[in-house]
């Protein structure tokens, strides 16, 4: 194996003359494996080998044992080694495997080298790939095991684990076995154990033919993101802005890649498809004004003809008094709001913006625009509805439902922003009304709010203009 993994080190061009290498090392097969091999090509290669052993500190005595295995095996072979372990108390009550593995990638961090070793293996990769293919991976799912990520390189990818066992009977080399690789309680040891030996006994070369395929399906993956990156600097026309034409004339399968791509700037892994397709959507969305949530707080955007990704703006709650009759500011100078005493409605505003509140249902005739709040409930009929309900079903982006006016007495809710005046309140023809007219310099000049093509119920509202919604 020794001459496999040489060819296959040269092959990817996982080290450089010099690099000083060290080596992940568990104690299991696959890492003393790797370990000893790099040890013995050291001169082959012209690089230094060391090894790591992080203790997890999971298994009690058995994460001990693997310890002093490493420590008595890097001793007696002259191979310098670096310990370290997880602090007493890492570990909550859920989400150990995700805690472990943070824990010793921030470990490896520590280390002194130009490249950190890991001991994948074929039967690794081609786990991988079925995991992938199960949960509806795409092309770079199905390619597996990255040989290289970083300074991290995968020296063993190459081999099998029926070859790396062999390889070790034949060098005289122990190991530790994890009694929790034992266990069919995750889906990647159910795969292990049920799954990939019954593939294998009818193909014995499938790890290794699928770790060839992972290389080529890798290098046209690259391939085809460089075209997605070269078509993404050709649009872009600013920081995190790209001109929608260009993307919208290429291919459907390009766009997809594109935005892909685009998103990998934005999040470590790749975005899921759902989030890619309700991006690509606003390239051809018939407003020119639309938004689509992403996660952790970011909003793809498109803006007449541009397309942004940016952080979703938390508004600050506000509650300011109205004047009436009188303009009052809005906080933030963000705009003002006009407030008019009608004493014979009638309907004949224009204005989206504008709003009529029957002034006989105005408690002490004392209204405030503020932030919505929990418990807020607004009629569009007979009934009450939450307005976080409301909210949702008109698909307002919750970025912007912190920021929208709401207008209360004591009583309650009497009219909100992008949704009308709560139908308790609306005059009739005749009746007192208190008319009350949005100002805000958004309205006019910036378009984020509008994340929709149409504005559910407005048209129905007679008290808050010609019902086109607010785009």
């Amino acid at each position: 194996m020794k001459a496999e993994m040489l060819s296959w080190c040269r092959r990817l061009g996982l080290f450089s003359e010099g690099d000083r290498v060290i080596c992940a090392v568990s104690g299991g097969a696959d890492s003393m494996a790797m370990l000893w091999c790099l040890h013995c090509l050291q001169s082959e290669l012209s690089v230094s080998v060391q090894a790591a052993h992080f203790n997890h500190r999971l298994r009690g005595a058995e994460s001990d044992r693997d310890e002093r295995f490493v420590r008595e095996f890097c001793a007696s072979r002259g191979i310098a080694l670096t310990v370290g372990a997880a602090p007493e108390g890492s570990y909550g009550a859920s989400g150990v495997e995700e805690t472990a593995r943070r824990l010793r990638y921030a470990f490896f961090e520590t280390l002194d080298c130009d490249k950190l070793a890991t001991a994948h293996n074929a039967n690794d990769n081609a786990e991988t790939v079925l995991l992938n293919l199960m949960r509806g991976a795409g092309l770079r799912g199905l390619c597996g095991i990255p040989p290289v990520r970083g300074r991290i390189v995968r020296p063993l990818l190459f081999a099998s684990r029926t070859e790396i066992l062999e390889f070790l009977r034949a060098e005289g080399v122990a190991f530790v076995e994890d009694s929790t690789n034992a266990a069919d309680d995750c889906l990647r040891n159910r795969l292990r154990h049920g799954v990939l030996p019954l593939l294998c006994a009818e193909a014995p070369e499938l790890p290794g033919r699928l770790t060839e395929q992972t290389l080529l399906l890798r290098a046209e993956d690259e391939y085809l993101d460089a075209q997605a990156q070269a078509l993404l600097d050709a649009a872009q026309s600013g920081q995190a802005l790209w001109r929608v034409q260009p993307l919208r004339e290429a291919p459907e399968v390009m766009q997809r890649r594109a935005i892909r791509v685009l998103l990998r700037r934005f999040y470590p892994a790749d975005a899921a498809q759902c989030h890619v397709e309700a991006v690509r959507s606003l390239l051809n969305a018939p407003s020119p004004s639309a938004e689509v949530s992403l996660p952790h707080g970011k909003i793809a955007r498109r803006v007449y003809e541009a397309l942004t990704v940016q952080e979703a703006e938390e508004a600050e709650p506000f509650c300011v008094p109205l004047q009436i009759p009188g303009r009052t500011p809005l906080p933030g100078g963000k705009g003002s709001i006009l407030c008019t005493i009608a004493e014979f409605f009638e309907n004949s505003g224009k204005s989206p913006f504008q709003f009529a509140i029957k002034y006989a249902m105005i408690k002490n005739h004392t209204v405030v625009v503020r932030s919505r709040r929990t418990g807020d409930e607004f009629r569009t009929g007979a009934h009450r509805t939450s307005l976080k309900k409301l909210m949702i079903d008109r698909r307002i982006p919750r970025a912007r439902r912190g920021a929208l006016c709401v207008f209360a007495s004591e009583d309650g809710v009497l009219a909100v922003e992008d949704l009308g005046t709560d139908a308790l309140c609306r005059p009739l023809a005749g009746e007192p009304a208190l008319i009350i007219q949005i100002e805000k310099e958004e309205m006019y000049h910036d378009t984020r709010h509008c994340a929709r093509s149409d504005h559910a119920g407005a048209a129905q509202d007679p008290y808050r203009g010609d019902g086109k919604g607010t785009c």
